[in-house]
């Protein structure tokens, strides 16, 4: 074969598997963009709404979507606005690069006098080469809402760092859900009559009693011999190094902080990422009067201690401190405003020892919800979750307990959902929801970090 022959026989091969491979990798399908809910609203204790549009994946390209705005027996800029601001009639907003949502901001002007039925409707117009899916309409009202449900609600859990980054609060009467870092503290304490501190289940977080109460005497690693707070998951005694994961209060690992200050024992904290014996922190919490607690905190190497008063606050379940900044913070809604929250935690590693679990579903067990579980069977999930009603309740046993839902509703391996249950959700203000979900990831279609699910008022 001639040099001539032979580069048209080369080129002739080539073009033959370039063909093939372009018949055998089809092309993405297009991407499409979503709001998260079709209806919001306002609780009586914020004028501010957080609204996310999602898309079903990123795109190497910044996403511009133009969404019209209109509104009934309201004033845009008189009596709300949005972050960023509504233009004729339009809001912009974009979409960044290799990102999957993006949020605005709706507020009301605060003292509005309103009778109830005042509403803003959003609608997605256009989204660049994007198309626009089933969920383009959202009504946003200025007052609370008790919504009827949604289909194929989206945790959006999952951000460019981890899918594992986020906790997310789901509060199925304002159809919203919230996300917040689940390193964004360290400890928190109650607000109720009660004075007892907890570590975050979501950040590896085990903490071990010393004998001693002067956080300022010298305290070194040397007093640490026999504690190992990055734990043997083998070892039941590691149970006590964390919090029960049942959400018992009288299982916590740093226990009731005493009415006497002096009695107060220095603790030794760590959690992912500080897990060597030289980064450990050592802590000490005692009673700030009745009011709330007095924090005094350094770096096990370090004779000098920090010391921050963290002041109840009866809107909320907990109130939360980061010792890395020093500061308060808001890890999560109101104690009212949600009803479960998905995320990495602390369980039962079957071992009766701490292990750290992803897709965990917690329970607002302290804001009062309370859940049960519905068992049947492959073939009749669909049609058993339809037909279940207000009355089949009565017959229903609730949990009261963090891990209610827990693990229960899907495991790792094989189709991942357990599509032979179902949940029925009583929230902290007494509306009831059945709750299924459908897709984590794991053996269907689904994204994990952001698993998908259906819930229904019950009437």
């Amino acid at each position: 074969m001639n040099m001539r022959a032979g580069l048209l026989f080369l080129l002739t091969a080539l073009g033959f598997i370039f063909s093939n491979c372009s018949k055998s990798d089809p092309p993405l399908a297009p991407i499409q963009v979503n709001f998260s809910a079709n209806e919001l609203g306002f609780d009586a204790t914020t004028n501010d709404l957080t609204v996310t549009i999602e898309t079903s994946r990123a795109q190497s390209t910044p996403l511009p979507i133009t969404i019209n705005v209109t509104s009934n027996g309201l004033a845009t800029g008189a009596d709300f606005t949005t972050t960023p601001v509504i233009t004729n009639g339009v809001l912009s907003v974009t979409i960044p690069a290799n990102s999957t949502s993006t949020t605005f901001k709706v507020s009301k002007t605060a003292g509005l006098l309103l009778s109830g039925s005042e509403k803003i409707t959003f609608d997605i117009s256009s989204a660049n080469d994007a198309i626009v899916g089933a969920k383009k309409s959202l009504v946003v009202s200025l007052s609370a809402i008790t919504s009827e449900g949604s289909t194929n609600f989206v945790i959006p859990g999952k951000t460019e760092v981890s899918p594992y980054a986020n906790d997310v609060y789901v509060d199925f009467s304002n159809n919203a859900a919230v996300a917040t870092n689940r390193k964004s503290w360290n400890i928190a304490f109650t607000t109720d009559g009660t004075f007892k501190v907890l570590l975050n289940p979501g950040y590896q977080t085990t903490a071990a009693r010393l004998n001693k109460t002067d956080i300022n005497s010298a305290i070194t690693t040397a007093d640490t011999a026999g504690i190992e707070l990055n734990h043997d998951i083998t070892n039941p005694a590691t149970a006590s190094l964390v919090d029960n994961w049942t959400g018992d209060l009288s299982k916590t690992a740093l226990g009731d902080v005493p009415a006497n200050e002096a009695e107060a024992k220095v603790f030794i904290i760590s959690f992912e990422g500080n897990k060597a014996r030289d980064k450990w922190l050592k802590v000490k919490v005692s009673r700030n009067g009745t009011t709330g607690y007095k924090v005094q905190y350094a770096n096990i190497a370090e004779s000098a201690t920090k010391t921050i008063v963290v002041d109840k606050d009866p809107n909320y379940n907990l109130v939360f401190l980061s010792l890395e900044t020093g500061k308060v913070v808001t890890a999560e809604p109101r104690a009212k405003n949600w009803d479960i929250q998905w995320g990495y935690s602390t369980y039962n590693s079957g071992l009766g020892s701490p292990y750290w679990f992803q897709d965990f579903i917690l329970l607002n067990y302290m804001g009062g919800a309370e859940a049960a579980e519905i068992v049947t069977t492959t073939d009749k999930w669909e049609a058993d979750y339809a037909a279940f009603t207000k009355a089949g309740i009565a017959a229903l046993t609730f949990l009261k307990t963090r891990d209610a839902i827990g693990s229960k509703w899907r495991t790792t391996t094989g189709s991942g959902i357990k599509k032979d249950r179902f949940y029925i959700v009583k929230d902290p203000n007494g509306n009831y929801y059945k709750l299924r979900f459908k897709k984590m990831g794991v053996g269907d279609t689904g994204e994990r970090g952001k698993p998908e699910f259906d819930f229904a008022l019950l009437k």
